[in-house]
This record gives structure tokens, C-alpha cells and sequence, in this order.
């Protein structure tokens, strides 16, 4: 197996830790939203190809841009949260009504 394969599953093995550090990076910036897991990772069926998809949900009311703020929970989340620069994670940002469609399957709270 090779050492990418290798820190790949090592990376994915931490998702409830990345997850977690993404959570903490989203309160920072948004107290109300509602951080989840889900993809392949929550259903496990995660590959060597996989990522760890985070949804974000957030108030509808919260005017926001979403490009802008996906960055800015990355750099807070590594900043202040250990979250590690290559982990692979990838954020969907929604507002509530949203969120409906990506919570139909597996989803994984974090708290």
C-alpha cells in the first residue's frame, strides 16, 4: 500500500475529529448552525477516493457569502482547532431549507 493510501486512511479515520474542529470553527462564526457528517463517511462506505463531506446548515435569515465563509471556517478551523491543512474535507454550506434533500440519507450530527 503507499504512504498516500496510507495517510489517506489515516485522515479519514479522524473524521469525527476534523468534524469536530470544523463544528467549533462554525459556532465561532455562526452560533446557530447545525453541523453534520454525511456521504459516504456517515454511511460507512467510505473509500480510498473518499472525502469527509460536512454539511453546514445555516439560518436562513443569515445573509451570507458562502465562498467567503467556507474559507474562513477552513483557516479558523486550523487555526485554532488543529484541524490539519490537508485533511480532506469538504463543506457544503446550505441555508435550513436546503437541507432537506442532503438529510434524506445518513446524516451525522456533531455536537
Amino acid at each position: 500500500m503507499s504512504s498516500w493510501v496510507r495517510g489517506h486512511f489515516e485522515h479519514l479515520r479522524k473524521w469525527m475529529e476534523y468534524a469536530t474542529a470544523i463544528m467549533k470553527a462554525t459556532r465561532d462564526l455562526i452560533p446557530g448552525a447545525r453541523v453534520y457528517v454525511i456521504g459516504g463517511v456517515a454511511e460507512n462506505r467510505a473509500t480510498v477516493l473518499s472525502d469527509i463531506d460536512i454539511l453546514i446548515v445555516i439560518p436562513r435569515d443569515l445573509v451570507v457569502n458562502r465562498v467567503k465563509l467556507y474559507r474562513d471556517i477552513l483557516v479558523r478551523a486550523m487555526d485554532n482547532y488543529g484541524l490539519p491543512w490537508d485533511a480532506p474535507v469538504e463543506l457544503h454550506i446550505v441555508y435550513e431549507d436546503e437541507a432537506r434533500e442532503y438529510l434524506k440519507s445518513k446524516a451525522v450530527e456533531v455536537v
